[in-house]
Protein backbone atom coordinates (compact mmCIF):
# COMPACT_ATOMS: atom_id res chain seq x y z
CA UNK A 1 0.00 0.00 0.00
CA UNK A 2 2.73 2.57 0.64
CA UNK A 3 4.57 1.75 -2.33
CA UNK A 4 1.31 2.46 -4.16
CA UNK A 5 0.95 5.44 -2.51
CA UNK A 6 4.64 7.37 -3.01
CA UNK A 7 3.98 6.39 -6.68
CA UNK A 8 1.00 7.94 -7.32
CA UNK A 9 2.23 10.89 -5.73
CA UNK A 10 5.45 11.02 -7.25
CA UNK A 11 3.60 10.49 -10.64
CA UNK A 12 1.07 13.34 -9.61
CA UNK A 13 4.45 15.45 -9.29
CA UNK A 14 6.31 14.46 -12.56
CA UNK A 15 2.90 15.66 -13.97
CA UNK A 16 2.70 18.90 -12.49
CA UNK A 17 6.18 19.88 -13.50
CA UNK A 18 5.06 18.88 -17.26
CA UNK A 19 2.38 20.70 -16.95
CA UNK A 20 4.39 23.67 -15.46
CA UNK A 21 7.10 23.07 -18.17
CA UNK A 22 4.56 23.64 -21.09
CA UNK A 23 2.71 26.19 -19.51
CA UNK A 24 6.38 28.63 -19.16
CA UNK A 25 6.81 27.51 -22.57
CA UNK A 26 3.96 28.19 -23.77
CA UNK A 27 3.20 31.64 -21.90
CA UNK A 28 6.95 32.82 -22.47
CA UNK A 29 6.49 35.40 -24.83
CA UNK A 30 3.21 36.95 -22.89
CA UNK A 31 4.81 37.25 -20.25
CA UNK A 32 8.46 38.83 -20.74
CA UNK A 33 5.80 41.69 -22.90
CA UNK A 34 4.60 42.43 -19.46
CA UNK A 35 6.84 42.25 -17.42
CA UNK A 36 8.94 45.00 -19.51
CA UNK A 37 12.12 43.63 -19.89
CA UNK A 38 14.99 45.25 -22.04
CA UNK A 39 15.80 41.82 -24.45
CA UNK A 40 12.35 40.58 -24.64
CA UNK A 41 13.61 37.53 -26.64
CA UNK A 42 16.53 36.07 -24.47
CA UNK A 43 13.99 36.54 -21.44
CA UNK A 44 11.18 34.45 -23.44
CA UNK A 45 13.90 31.75 -23.92
CA UNK A 46 15.17 32.10 -20.31
CA UNK A 47 11.92 31.13 -19.07
CA UNK A 48 11.48 28.39 -21.62
CA UNK A 49 14.75 27.06 -20.91
CA UNK A 50 13.34 26.93 -17.25
CA UNK A 51 10.12 24.61 -18.99
CA UNK A 52 12.42 22.35 -20.83
CA UNK A 53 14.27 21.79 -17.35
CA UNK A 54 11.00 21.32 -15.47
CA UNK A 55 9.97 18.64 -17.95
CA UNK A 56 13.79 16.90 -17.86
CA UNK A 57 13.25 17.20 -14.03
CA UNK A 58 9.82 15.41 -14.22
CA UNK A 59 11.28 12.74 -16.69
CA UNK A 60 14.15 12.10 -13.83
CA UNK A 61 11.24 11.93 -10.91
CA UNK A 62 9.61 9.29 -13.24
CA UNK A 63 12.09 7.08 -13.81
CA UNK A 64 13.65 7.07 -10.46
CA UNK A 65 10.48 7.38 -8.61
CA UNK A 66 8.07 5.57 -10.16
CA UNK A 67 9.17 2.82 -12.83
CA UNK A 68 12.07 1.70 -10.05
CA UNK A 69 9.53 0.98 -7.46
CA UNK A 70 7.71 -1.42 -9.77
CA UNK A 71 10.12 -2.78 -12.04
CA UNK A 72 13.90 -3.91 -11.36
CA UNK A 73 16.06 -0.83 -12.34
CA UNK A 74 18.13 -1.70 -15.47
CA UNK A 75 21.36 -0.12 -17.74
CA UNK A 76 19.09 1.92 -20.00
CA UNK A 77 17.08 3.02 -16.72
CA UNK A 78 20.30 4.54 -15.29
CA UNK A 79 20.99 5.94 -18.35
CA UNK A 80 18.14 7.96 -19.55
CA UNK A 81 17.66 9.00 -16.01
CA UNK A 82 21.59 9.98 -15.71
CA UNK A 83 20.45 11.71 -19.37
CA UNK A 84 17.39 13.87 -18.26
CA UNK A 85 19.39 14.81 -15.32
CA UNK A 86 22.14 16.17 -17.45
CA UNK A 87 19.92 18.03 -19.67
CA UNK A 88 17.72 19.59 -16.47
CA UNK A 89 21.29 20.76 -15.21
CA UNK A 90 22.20 22.49 -19.23
CA UNK A 91 18.43 23.93 -18.94
CA UNK A 92 18.45 25.52 -15.60
CA UNK A 93 21.96 26.75 -16.37
CA UNK A 94 20.72 28.62 -19.90
CA UNK A 95 17.93 29.80 -18.29
CA UNK A 96 19.96 31.57 -15.47
CA UNK A 97 22.04 32.78 -17.83
CA UNK A 98 19.54 33.65 -20.30
CA UNK A 99 17.71 35.84 -17.32
CA UNK A 100 20.42 37.73 -16.40
CA UNK A 101 21.31 38.74 -20.06
CA UNK A 102 17.37 39.56 -20.73
CA UNK A 103 17.01 41.98 -17.83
Amino acid sequence: MRRALIGMATTVAAVLLVMAGLWAWQGAADWVLDWGADRPQVAAWALRSAGIAAVAAAQMILLTGVVTRFYRRGKFDTVVASASAFVFALALAGAIVCGFTGR
